[in-house]
């Protein structure tokens, strides 16, 4: 069994299985391939590690530019701000490599018997030799032949399933803060994108033509604007504006004017990073995601130009985010979107513009950020394969990967006629923090790491926390202790693990599969976890305080189960996500749709069904916590949509107060449930580091 060191030099130290950097104990933030770079150069430290070397390392499987090696280095150096002599320090070889000054302590942990690899059977000095028996050889030979020639196909197999040559790429802008959501003009000759300046300021609608220096800003202040998406002629682009109360679909000159209101529209997109909008070949029509409600999930819908009349396209099942993205083909019969089923996975799709059964084309159980069309079918950016690409895609053909990645969700935009795609890679890094509630409030980050860390959960003494991260590549179950250190992996494999929730005895963790929706088990024995099924199914499950009942929410009601197994009953037969129950089991705490603002709860024992407030941040469903007396939970402050904050709403007066504003406004979906402590004296919460995002644009893609 493989094992994984620690490096220790200067005040860091570098854990090579959770891919995590600690200063002093606590936990910096780098990204996944400049972790593994750095890993590179510990375990070759006091040597020089070459270029090759560790490209060949972070890299495995794809062909990549020096320049990404230099980023990572940069980036490295940044973090780890050392002076020239420092241990930490890194020193640069031209044309050769890099090398980690050090010196660098290496601990390994220990191996148990059955894990070490079986000791050669000695060989006595004076023992005589043992001639060889005679044999045939032609049977052997005949072997290697044949094997000779399955590695041969088999290389030609992976060389035709591995991806193509990265296309010259070069930055479009390079402005402080998040360029996103990029849209490339018909012509090729320009890309309209949305710009964040920072998490605070609201996003506007920018231009950048090419070959000139700066871009032009269409957008008018005061409004949070999104999804820009260009006419057929390039001479207008529409998009969404949204107010503080209200939203709508707009088009805006390209060369700069007035914008003209089409139709309305939803008016949130909270945590929904899709662009949401394009615009039909023979401009005529615009197709948007939207929905009559938050009760609702989004669906694509046609609007004409001429009456604002809208057409619904699609009707997704309840219970799921809904249908995002749409895109309309180039002869514009057909309309691709992305079925949002889960923060973790989405499919691509298509439907008639004339109507009629949406068909599936992936099957993948895999994020999904963006989709368009190719010449000779479709694009779609995935996960798929664990990292996130963009990939061709043909019905009845596995997808075939393209020289396009990132370690981040990838949003793009194809230009058919000039061979040239525009892309933006959306850094979303969700970390963990604890606020304490004394005076003053003070934040303190818990648990951070190259991948994203959330839905943390206190153990019942509060010295233990469970919380999802998908730091390895996989978004697993993880526990640490209850100031980030000593992490552990629960989980493994394919599955994709929903929150963890302690039992009232800290042994065991119940959790469901998010695709699947099949309820496990997960207990600690000796230090060791297993996993098991629990033989049901339901999404976010939860014990009840007593630790006899396991309560979940399934065909459209929440049940309740025997801690034990067996039979379930019926609480309430109404639809629930996101469930707690109360300290004192009698009420169950729940909201009903993915963008419910409303919370809600049963009663344990009659089943009977009240509202408890409104005010939540849609698609934001569990970041909320209970006590005897009350509920924090996450708001919005009164026309100030970007403005995200903490209240407490007091059961005995019915009043909520404001107990902290938000640092920075954090993408809802995903988050997972707040959890405060069993000494009621803090909180965890989830929080996002400071992203940046940059349009690129990669000629000569076909």
């Amino acid at each position: 069994m493989e094992t994984h060191p620690l490096y220790r030099f200067g005040p860091f130290r570098l854990d090579a299985a959770a891919r995590v950097l600690f200063r002093d104990g606590q936990p910096l933030h780098l990204t996944r391939k400049a972790v593994e770079t750095l890993i590179v150069l510990a375990s070759r430290s006091p040597e020089v590690a070459t270029k090759e070397e560790i490209m060949a390392a972070v890299w495995p499987d794809r062909v990549v530019d020096e320049a990404n090696l230099a980023q990572n280095i940069a980036v490295i150096r940044k973090t780890l701000g050392a002076s020239p002599g420092d241990p930490s320090y890194i020193e640069t070889f031209p044309g050769r490599g890099y090398r980690l000054l050090g010196p660098v302590a290496v601990e390994r942990p220990e191996r148990t018997a059955a894990a070490m690899p079986a000791a050669a059977e000695p060989v006595s000095e004076t023992a005589e030799p043992r001639a060889p028996a005679p044999r045939n050889l032609w049977p052997a030979i005949t072997g290697v032949l044949l094997l000779m020639g399955a590695v041969l196909l088999l290389l030609a197999v992976v060389r035709r399933q591995g991806p193509e040559p990265a296309p010259a790429v070069t930055p479009v802008t390079r402005l402080s803060g998040r360029e996103f959501q990029p849209a490339i003009s018909p012509d090729g000759s320009a890309v309209a994108f949305v710009w964040q300046e920072s998490e605070h300021a609201l996003p506007g609608i920018w231009v950048q033509r090419f070959g000139e220096s700066t871009p032009r800003q269409l957008s008018t202040p005061g409004y949070s604007w999104s999804s820009p998406a260009w006419s057929p002629d390039g001479r207008q682009i529409a998009c969404l504006r949204f107010g503080a109360s209200s939203g709508d679909l707009v088009i805006l000159p390209a060369d700069g004017g007035k914008p003209h209101a089409v139709a309305p529209v939803l008016p949130t997109r909270f945590g929904l990073a899709y662009c949401h909008l394009d615009w039909s070949p023979d401009g005529t029509t615009l197709a948007v995601d939207d929905t009559p409600s938050l009760s609702q999930p989004l669906s694509i819908f046609l609007v004409r130009l001429d009456t604002g009349e809208k057409r619904r396209l699609t009707q997704p099942e309840e219970m799921i985010i809904g249908d995002v993205a749409p895109r309309f083909s180039p002869d514009g019969r057909t309309v691709a979107f992305i079925r949002a089923f889960h923060r973790s996975y989405q499919e691509v799709f298509t439907v008639p513009v004339s109507g009629g059964a949406p068909r599936q084309w992936t099957s993948d159980s895999r994020m999904v950020t963006g989709v368009d069309w190719s010449v000779e079918g479709l694009l779609a950016a995935s996960s798929r394969g664990g990292s996130y690409r963009i990939w061709r895609l043909a019905q009845g053909k596995e997808p075939s990967p393209t020289g396009i990645y990132g370690e981040f969700p990838i949003q793009f935009s194809y230009s058919r006629r000039e061979a040239r795609l525009v892309y933006s890679l959306i850094q979303n890094d969700p970390n963990i923090w604890r606020l304490n509630f004394g005076s003053p409030l003070t934040w303190k980050r818990i648990a951070a790491s190259s991948g994203q860390d959330a839905s943390p959960q206190y153990s019942p003494d509060g010295k233990r926390i469970a919380f999802r991260s998908d730091r390895t590549g996989e978004e697993q179950i993880w526990v640490c202790d209850s100031e980030g250190g000593n992490p552990v992996q629960v989980t493994s494999g394919q599955g994709r693990p929903s929150v963890p929730r302690w039992s009232p005895d800290g042994r065991r963790l119940v959790f469901n599969d998010a695709a699947s929706t099949d309820i496990f088990i997960a207990e600690e024995s000796g230090g060791r976890w297993t996993v098991r099924p629990f033989g049901a199914r339901g999404v976010h499950p939860v014990f009840s305080p007593d630790g006899r009942f396991i309560y979940a929410a399934a065909a459209g009601s929440i049940l309740r189960y025997p801690a034990t197994g067996g039979p379930a009953e019926v609480v309430t037969p109404m639809r629930g996500l996101s469930l707690d129950v109360s300290p004192d089991g009698r009420h169950i705490y729940f909201v009903r749709e993915p963008a419910d603002t409303t919370l809600s709860r049963a009663d344990a024992s009659t089943g009977e069904v009240e509202r408890v407030l409104s005010g939540l941040v849609p698609y934001c469903t569990s970041c909320w916590a209970l006590d005897e007396h009350g509920i924090y939970y996450l708001g919005v402050r009164p026309k100030a949509p970007v403005q995200q904050s903490l209240f407490y709403l007091d059961f005995r007066s019915r009043s909520a107060r404001l107990v902290a504003d938000y640092p920075e406004p954090i993408l809802p979906i995903g988050i997972g449930p707040f959890s405060l402590a069993p000494d009621r004296r803090s909180m965890l919460v989830v929080r996002l580091d400071p992203a940046n995002a940059d349009v690129m644009r990669a000629d000569g893609f076909r």
